[in-house]
This record gives C-alpha cells, sequence and structure tokens, in this order.
C-alpha cells in the first residue's frame, strides 16, 4: 500500500487523519457504491472499495455529516484508491454518525423450549444417599 512508501509520502501536500468510516461514492460507471473511508486530509480522501476503479474517474464522496465531497481518483492499488479533492473540507469534521437511540422493544419472548430450567441440579451427579459406612476400618 502506498502508505508504507517513503517517497509516496513525502509527496503528500497536507498531513492525513486516520478515519474508519462508511461512506457513499457516486461514480460515473458504478454509480452509488459503498465504500470504507480509511483517512482524510484537507484535499484528499484514502478508502477502499470491492469494485475495480479507474485513474482519474470523477466522484463525489458523501461523507457522513459533511457537504457531498467531489474529486478524482488519483491512485489505486487492488481494493484501495485515493480521491484528490477539489474543494479543501475539514478532516475533523469527517467523523461517524452517532448511533441512532433506539427505543427496546419488549414485546419478544424467549420460546419455553429456550428457556434456562428452574432445576439447578446438575445432570449426571447424584448426592450421596445416607446409608451403611462401608469404608474399612482397622482394629
Amino acid at each position: 500500500m502506498p502508505d508504507s512508501d517513503p517517497e509516496f509520502l513525502s509527496k503528500r501536500l497536507h498531513d492525513r487523519q486516520r478515519r474508519l468510516l462508511k461512506a457513499r461514492m457516486h461514480h460515473p460507471r458504478h454509480g452509488e457504491i459503498d465504500i470504507l473511508v480509511r483517512d482524510v486530509s484537507e484535499l484528499g480522501i484514502g478508502g477502499r472499495c470491492e469494485l475495480e476503479l479507474a485513474l482519474d474517474d470523477s466522484v463525489i464522496i458523501a461523507l457522513p455529516d459533511c457537504a457531498p465531497a467531489e474529486g478524482r481518483i488519483v491512485w489505486r492499488k487492488g481494493q484501495a484508491f485515493g480521491v484528490h479533492l477539489n474543494a479543501a473540507i475539514n478532516p475533523a469534521s469527517v467523523k461517524s454518525p452517532a448511533p441512532a437511540d433506539k427505543p427496546v422493544e419488549t414485546s419478544y419472548r424467549v420460546p419455553a423450549n429456550f428457556r434456562p430450567s428452574a432445576d439447578t441440579k446438575r445432570p449426571g451427579f447424584r448426592t450421596r444417599l445416607p446409608g451403611l459406612d462401608t469404608r474399612f476400618k482397622w482394629d
């Protein structure tokens, strides 16, 4: 991956901030696709997707809680890609959306055959029955 290449790192114009979030990308050939954003800078986004992308394709990336960012694909290696953005964005504002608070549904009931039994004895173990002492005693 280019992130480990020192020559590639020296060519970057802006420092990238690590992220790990889902986003949507509008691609001219593939339409709307899901991507995984790995890092963000003022003028660039690094990510991954399952489709083959071509260099210089113009794309629009919809990031959570941000305006859509237009740019073009400038590098690609396997499923990883880099996008150079046409306009600067604030990397600090790119973050995962807060989880939605969903009320817990209490109408669900566990089926009877999957409920724990009220019996607390372990199967296969019996209690000792009172009876004769069978231990050998030396006189």
